[in-house]
């Protein structure tokens, strides 16, 4: 796997999963794949939580193809 192509899958109770392109998403980008393996899921599944790089976002957000801010999504 090279570092452009590292995607995180997130399966969620009912079945289904989403997976995002962890190289897209703010905060995630330059993350060493250790720490990204560090994921909480929070909120009874409705967030995720990377203790080490402070960073926290919301599942459905993620499937909605929101990676950041809105600043950081312009840019």
């Amino acid at each position: 796997m090279t570092h452009r192509d590292r995607k995180m899958l997130v399966e969620l109770r009912s079945g289904a999963s989403v997976s995002f392109p962890v190289d897209k998403v703010q905060d995630l980008a330059n993350a060493r794949d250790e720490d990204l393996a560090e994921v909480e899921i929070v909120g009874d599944g409705i967030g995720l939580h990377w203790e080490r790089l402070d960073v926290d976002f919301a599942v459905a957000g993620l499937a909605a193809g929101i990676f950041g801010t809105a600043k950081y999504m312009a840019a």
